[in-house]
């Protein structure tokens, strides 16, 4: 499984066949990695090289330790969403592409949602409409933006798909930055809430619709405010 890897960028060939394991589904979440002797025995490294290459996994996500040892992340979502949220900043976005890729995301979240979203789900969103009511109440701009996004979220949550949701997540905080001084509160809101009717009442095609109609209404008027 493990190959000897040369003196150069030693921590960097580490990491690349660790990942390489993962994705080929021969260290899976939950996976004990064997000691350090042995794995510096199998790479024929140092322990100073194979304890870069292991921090590296673990800043990453993908790494987690503890006093009985080093494990595979169970929580590897993070992993994947952060390394897509940074190819996305690193490539400079435009927000027309941010918000093309918002509407094909968001409208298939929110049809999964309207057919498998849970009692407690419903719960959840719909405090986050209230949520964005008390802040609107409170001209709280910041706190209606906190809830706004809450909302997507309990959305994406809803749909029960887990890439999706690592797809969601990878824009979700690139979204709020261009969002965050929009004062579209109101008109947002009543968008908000057709898409919750619809949701608890399985009707996914017209939540896909509304959620299609509400991104366009805002990238509209973030484009207007440029």
């Amino acid at each position: 499984m493990i190959e000897p890897v040369k003196r150069s960028n030693v921590g960097d060939l580490i990491v690349n066949q660790i990942k390489r394991l993962i994705l080929e589904g021969k260290l899976k979440p939950g996976d004990r990695l064997l000691p350090e002797r042995e794995l510096m025995d199998m790479f024929q490294v140092g322990r100073t090289s194979l304890r870069e290459g292991l921090k590296v996994l673990e800043s990453q996500g993908l790494l987690e330790r503890s006093q009985k040892g080093t494990f595979i992340s169970k929580n590897y979502h993070q992993f994947l969403s952060d390394s897509l949220m940074y190819q996305i900043v690193f490539a400079d976005t435009e927000l027309e592409d941010l918000f093309e890729a918002r509407r094909i995301i968001e409208k298939e979240l929110v049809y999964l949602a309207a057919l498998r979203a849970s009692n407690e789900d419903l719960v959840t969103i719909a405090k986050t409409i209230e949520g964005m009511e008390k802040a609107i109440e409170a001209h709280d701009q910041k706190e209606y933006v906190m809830m706004d996004m809450l909302f997507h979220e309990s959305i994406a949550k809803a749909s029960k798909n887990l890439v999706m949701c690592d797809l969601y997540n990878s824009i979700k905080n690139l979204v709020f930055q261009a969002v965050k001084k929009a004062g579209i509160m109101n008109e947002s809101l009543v968008f908000h809430k057709k898409i919750y009717e619809a949701i608890k009442q399985r009707q996914a095609d017209i939540a896909s619709q509304m959620m299609l109609e509400h991104m366009q209404s805002v990238y509209t008027y973030l484009k207007d405010c440029e």
